[in-house]
């Protein structure tokens, strides 16, 4: 966006200072506009003494409402009261008056009323109906309807002369004796509540509804005609409605303030409707609005002569008022103060309107091509309205806006893999379709990807057409169900779900992979989604409750945001699909091939723990033990992702909450992908020393884990610092705490270099395995690591290289543990040589292995004591057997080392 038009950034600077110098014109005429010209409310407030405001639907009291044959009420309004609101003793016409409605259960009809209105001396009203000398018929309603709270207005067919001195008795009675609508709680008016004796309002109506009577208005004193009964008791006399008088303009009018009647839809760079404030207030007015480019040359706009205005936005900034003058006299125009109304930014493929970019508080609108590649890598805007065009958003660029994004039919809207659309106003409301472009990591064929969708209305089967339908599932996370379910290849993707998608067919089966290009096409998701969850049920020994969630936005989320906000819901480990392995019938399950469980890479506010194949051992990318996706997981959740996260404990039915709160600019790489800033932003946060161990075989199978010193945490078990090992691993290293079986350990600040924790180690196979400590942070840049091996008493730096062992196969909780000093540990070196000593059996041959001690002789035996086999002057810490038929039965393995030691293995064989 480095095209500037210099003649356009001169005048948006013009702009500016003219909109300071009409913001304090604004600020000093406020001052000015005191009162309601024109019109007067008639309350509590306008009295002196110490009246209180009450609401009322009393018989009589509250105008219209009755359930008698027949009501006639008049009220007094002292001129004292009016003078008290502004008005003055020239007086003036009234044009209408209106109730303040303070309650309404349902619409509310009027029918066959009088209203007249009488100029009097007396401030108070007397104890009769006697005929009001000089009084007006100022209306006559058949029917009116009351369908709102708020201000009543009555317009009147004859127009009131008041004489600016008298007072004012408005009366309203009834013209038929048809019964009214219920009384009670239907429609209550505020009302006035004055001193004892100072008398308001004088009521007459009908005691029984069955007795003959005249009409309200025909109603003189009580009992006359018969069955007619006076307002009562006296303390209701005292409450009067109260009112507001408007008068028709005479004279020069108020011209006021111009303003927005709706500041939201200045953001979104709609039409906007401009009002008057502190403006003239009385009837028969005449208006003519006007506009300018400077604030300063105002013209007419043609046909604008409402009292408000609806202004189209314009490519540049305007200025607009409005004219107000009192009809049928000199005609004299009064302006208001005018009201500066922003622009819309507008691209048109080569040049800004403004001359110069957007910023965040405008509205943008696009009509020609853009290229963030070519004409600027990020846009920041209020809005965004991309009318014409091709608007292309390229990798890793971002699109910033505080409010919609709206996209014209057949618009053609294209983000790039790995950019971002952020928003920030969770009420925002998208309209029109983009295309969001999403690639996968390498895939093979039989590999799945967990998706989720940042448009609506995408369906799983148009997102990846060429897989099977049958291999497209989402998981029902019920907890009577609980496993994996398709049949949903064709129903749109919910927002903040998951969804796990099989490689389209043609993909290889073997190899490094391919990727696959994603396309989803929607309207993006915005603001705050709701997706329901299942956690664990209270009882304690009942099993976790997995659910299936995803990214719901086109661009990327802090997982630590959404972790802290959901955390009574969930658990606070992520767990991430990596389909790292090709499905193999080594691993366990029901199918000929079966998917490796150890797949799941795992995040936390601790950190991150990923996978591979042993840090590059297998090479071979036709191995099923190949690993394509060994990345670790970072901070930040990409568009598109879905990820496993199990429900919380007690928790049972719920749900999560996303909100533009967790979007974030940028961060928004392949899955999980890591890069500097994913990485190195997690200490951005709070304080973190961390070591990632992990243990290796020598066929090449692996497992990570994570240690870290983190502000928050303790050395206990602590929610979204300390991740479970989910176990079904070839091979593992692992914490313990509590009995608990730790991927990830959170451990309390300080750090004390005296600390020490038990690790775990468990296989299912058995032989030579090396631990590693893979990489550290914070403090162990220049901090010892020991591992001490319990079973041999070894304790070993791992800093200065990896620890070799052997093991059989099995689960072994206090194998190591982990220490930051080298002192003499407490350890049972009884038999130290023995236990160093590994013999296992695999595809019908025997191995036996030692670590230290070199082996002196080796003698088979079966269980009758018959000696199977003499293996004399061995001199190697190794030996194999393959000269022995395999009979499954228990065989005694019979070691001497060279140091005299001897040991006994059992083995099936």
């Amino acid at each position: 966006m480095k095209m500037i038009n210099t003649f356009k950034l001169y005048q948006n600077l013009n702009f500016i200072f003219k909109v300071a110098i009409l913001h304090l014109l604004l600020f000093f005429s406020i001052e000015e506009s005191n009162g309601q010209n024109g019109q007067y409310i008639l309350d509590a407030s306008s009295n002196s003494g110490s009246p209180s405001s009450v609401t009322t639907n009393t018989q009589g009291i509250t105008p219209f409402t009755h359930n008698r044959k027949s009501v006639r009420s008049r009220y007094l309004y002292l001129a004292n009261e009016l003078y008290n609101e502004g008005a003055d003793t020239e007086g003036g016409q009234i044009s209408s008056l209106a109730f303040n409605i303070s309650e309404l259960t349902a619409d509310f009809e009027i029918t066959d009323y009088n209203i007249t209105i009488a100029q009097v001396s007396s401030t108070t009203l007397p104890n009769n109906m006697n005929t009001l000398p000089g009084s007006v018929l100022v209306k006559t309603i058949s029917s009116l309807n009351i369908t709102q709270i708020g201000w009543f207005e009555i317009e009147f067919d004859t127009f009131f002369d008041w004489d600016g001195i008298s007072n004012l008795v408005v009366e309203i009675c009834k013209t038929n004796t048809t019964v009214g609508s219920p009384l009670p709680s239907n429609v209550k008016v505020e009302a006035t509540n004055f001193s004892s004796g100072d008398n308001r309002t004088w009521a007459l109506y009908t005691t029984s509804n069955s007795s003959s009577s005249a009409n309200g208005c025909s109603m003189i004193a009580s009992g006359n005609p018969s069955n007619t009964s006076a307002l009562s008791p006296s303390s209701n006399r005292r409450v009067r409605p109260n009112i507001r008088f408007t008068f028709k303009c005479n004279g020069n009018p108020v011209g006021g303030i111009a303003t927005y009647k709706d500041e939201s839809s200045i953001c979104v760079g709609e039409d906007v409707e401009i009002q008057i404030v502190e403006g003239e207030k009385s009837s028969g007015l005449l208006y003519q609005w006007q506009s300018s480019t400077d604030g300063i040359n105002f013209i007419n706009i043609s046909g604008a002569n409402s009292a408000k205005l609806t202004v189209e936005r314009q490519e540049v900034n305007m200025y607009y008022k409005r004219a107000t003058a009192c009809c049928c006299s000199d005609l004299t125009y009064i302006d208001s103060l005018p009201y500066f109304v922003a622009g819309i930014n507008t691209w048109d493929g080569s040049f800004w309107s403004f001359g110069v970019e957007p910023s965040d508080d405008q509205p943008v609108k696009i009509t020609g091509n853009f290229d963030t590649a070519v004409n600027g890598d990020l846009v920041e805007a209020c809005s965004l309205f991309i009318e014409s065009g091709t608007f292309i958003v390229r990798n890793e660029h971002t699109v910033q806006l505080k409010n919609r994004i709206k996209v014209a039919q057949g618009v053609e809207v294209i983000f790039e893999n790995n950019s971002s659309l952020v928003q920030e106003d969770d009420l925002a409301i998208n309209e029109g379709v983009i295309k969001y472009k999403r690639n996968s990591q390498p895939l093979r064929l039989l590999d799945y990807t967990y998706w989720s969708s940042p448009v609506s209305n995408q369906t799983p089967i148009s997102f990846s057409p060429g897989t099977p339908t049958n291999r497209i599932y989402h998981w029902n996370h019920s907890a009577a169900v609980q496993n994996w379910q398709n049949g949903v290849h064709n129903i749109p993707m919910i927002a903040g779900k998951g969804y796990i998608i099989r490689t389209p067919n043609g993909f290889p089966s073997t190899g490094t992979g391919q990727v696959f290009n994603g396309l989803f096409v929607g309207v993006p998701n915005n603001g705050e989604i709701v997706v329901a969850t299942q956690g664990k049920n209270s009882d304690a020994l009942g099993p976790n409750y997995w659910n299936l969630l995803g990214n719901p936005y086109p661009s990327a989320i802090d997982s630590h945001a959404f972790l802290l906000q959901n955390a009574s819901k969930i658990d606070g480990t992520i767990h991430y699909w990596t389909h790292n392995s090709s499905p193999s019938g080594v691993y366990p399950g029901s199918n000929a091939l079966n998917y490796n469980s150890n797949d799941y890479a795992t995040y936390n506010l601790t950190g991150s723990v990923g996978l591979g194949d042993a840090a590059g051992t297998v090479t071979d990318p036709n191995d099923p033990s190949y690993g394509v996706n060994q990345q670790e997981p970072g901070r930040y959740i990409g568009a598109g992702q879905s990820f496993m996260v199990a429900g919380g404990e007690d928790v049972g039915e719920g749900t999560v909450k996303f909100s533009n709160s967790m979007r974030t600019i940028g961060e928004n790489k392949q899955f999980f992908r890591t890069s500097d800033t994913n990485d190195s932003s997690l200490n951005s946060d709070n304080e973190k020393h961390r070591i990632w161990l992990e243990v290796k075989h020598e066929n090449g199978a692996f497992k990570q884990t994570l240690i870290g010193y983190v502000e928050g945490a303790t050395n206990g078990l602590d929610w979204g610092f300390d991740g479970k090992f989910l176990g079904n691993s070839p091979v593992a290293i692992y914490s313990v705490v509590e009995d608990k079986k730790l991927i990830i350990q959170g451990r309390g600040l300080p750090f004390d270099e005296n600390d020490f924790m038990p690790l775990g180690f468990s296989a299912t196979i058995a032989g030579s395995f090396q631990l590693n400590l893979y990489k550290y942070d914070g403090l162990f840049q220049n901090q010892n690591v020991f591992i001490v091996d319990t079973q041999t008493g070894t304790i070993h730096n791992i800093k200065d290289g990896v620890y070799s062992f052997i093991s059989e196969s099995g689960v072994f909780n206090d194998r190591f543990v982990l220490r930051f000093t080298n002192e003499t540990l407490s350890i049972d070196p009884v038999d130290s040589t023995s236990k160093d000593l590994i013999c296992y059996s695999e595809n019908e041959i025997i191995f036996i292995k030692t670590v230290n001690q070199n082996l002196e002789s080796i003698n088979v035996y079966d269980a009758s004591g018959r000696v199977l086999s003499i293996n004399k002057n061995v001199n190697s810490k190794e030996l194999t057997i393959g000269n022995l038929q395999k009979n499954n039965q228990l065989l005694l393995v019979e070691v001497t080392f060279e140091n005299g030691v001897k040991s006994t293995r059992k083995l099936i064989f």
